[in-house]
């Protein structure tokens, strides 16, 4: 080996670090200075509440939120439930107004676990759209709640002419520990990178133009971890017009190791079907497959290389990742943010090896390989089409 090629791996194994924490700050220094749009007073009210609940009713925890709502809600379960379950299910639409919808999917799991896999969820979700009558439909889960009107919501994407929106979680148990506190860091990260990259979809509540829905729906492969992501994906990808509503939604984050084991665990095999299995979508979005793809998870052994043969480069780049922590998060910062590189580094080292296993085990039981596949055209997107205000203001 000649004294430059030598110099080479020595460059190399010090810089590996720091440009593994510059492509984490790229994203949400420039998401931070991207000019977000305001959610408005404008107000809709021809939309749906779709609601997934099976396997157990006690999953339905935000009945008295939906109540608000009235028969603008529809219970999204299955026909394979057991009768305790359609009782309960049939009292509380009974008592709130709410609209029952039973799809023929496979049957839930009743081990009195949630699912974290699976084709039911986005199954009932695909097979109820076809029967609403609204214009749009908001998606939300069983444990979700908003703290402003689901009116609105709708009312700026009528605004903006999207044909589905993205919004923005807020962990409302983000106090109560040192783990929730961590979370709530990466929740925030998260949801500063939809001002970018709105097609960031979430599941546990997201909306859109009940036609486009339904299109998009045709298509997704109904595999769950990454379901949400693959809905903004299809519909940016056939076309239709994404954008991000700084809508904020309350949700529950783990609170314990072994909550938040198992969901990021998930988590892992989803980003491993997305960036992976899905690999040839990544050109539709370079930037972040090429993070998830390349750093994330086939640059993984290099970043063990450095972490087994640490130097003084490492404790440089925890320093900074601090400090880029304190910039970014510096309207909420506390403590926490000291533990976030260590944080970010087990998931990175420990979570993505696991995600290839992970979404095997999901892929095998579903028997589904989770395969995205975007139609090969294009609709007119919602900014095309002359909608007027006043047709629907409440």
């Amino acid at each position: 080996m000649t004294i430059y090629s030598a110099l080479g791996w020595v460059l190399a194994l010090l810089l590996l670090p720091l440009a593994w924490m510059l492509i984490d700050a790229i994203g949400g220094v420039r998401a931070r200075h991207s000019a977000a749009v305001n959610v408005g007073t404008f107000s809709v009210s021809d939309f749906a509440v779709l609601v997934p609940i099976y396997g157990n009713i006690r999953y339905l925890e935000n009945v008295d939120y939906l109540a608000t709502y009235g028969p603008k809600v529809v219970l999204c379960t299955t026909t394979h439930e057991t009768d305790e379950f359609n009782r309960a299910l049939i009292e509380i639409a009974s008592r709130h107004g709410f609209r029952i919808f039973r799809a023929h999917a496979a049957p839930a799991s009743h081990d009195g676990k949630r699912a974290t896999g699976g084709t039911v969820r986005d199954t009932v979700i695909r097979e109820v759209l076809p029967t609403l009558a609204e214009t749009y439909v908001v998606c939300i889960d069983a444990d979700t709640t908003t703290t402003q009107p689901l009116e609105i919501l709708i009312g700026a994407m009528v605004s903006r002419g999207l044909d589905v929106a993205s919004i923005r979680l807020v962990p409302s148990n983000a106090r109560h520990s040192i783990m929730t506190r961590l979370q709530a860091y990466e929740y925030r990260l998260a949801m500063k990178m939809r001002v970018i990259a709105p097609w960031l979809v979430s599941g546990a509540c997201h909306a859109g133009r009940t036609e486009a829905l339904r299109d998009v729906m045709r298509h997704h492969s109904l595999f769950f971890q990454g379901n949400d992501v693959e809905t903004g994906v299809l519909a940016e990808g056939m076309g239709y017009r994404v954008g991000h509503v700084p809508f904020e939604v309350p949700t529950t984050v783990p609170e314990t190791f072994r909550a938040w084991w198992r969901q990021h665990l998930a988590w892992a095999g989803g980003e491993f079907r997305l960036f992976v299995v899905n690999a040839r979508i990544g050109l539709r979005h370079p930037y972040f497959w090429s993070y998830g793809l390349i750093v994330t998870i086939l640059m993984l052994p290099l970043r063990w290389h450095a972490i087994v043969h640490a130097n003084s480069i490492l404790a440089i780049v925890v320093v900074l990742y601090i400090a880029l922590g304190l910039y970014l998060h510096r309207a909420g910062r506390d403590l926490a943010l000291l533990a976030v590189p260590f944080y970010a580094a087990f998931i990175s080292l420990v979570l993505v090896p696991l995600g290839a296993f992970s979404y095997a085990k999901m892929a095998l039981s579903a028997r589904n390989a989770g395969v995205i596949r975007v139609p090969e055209r294009s609709v007119r997107s919602g900014s095309d089409r002359e909608t007027t205000a006043a047709g629907h203001t409440q």
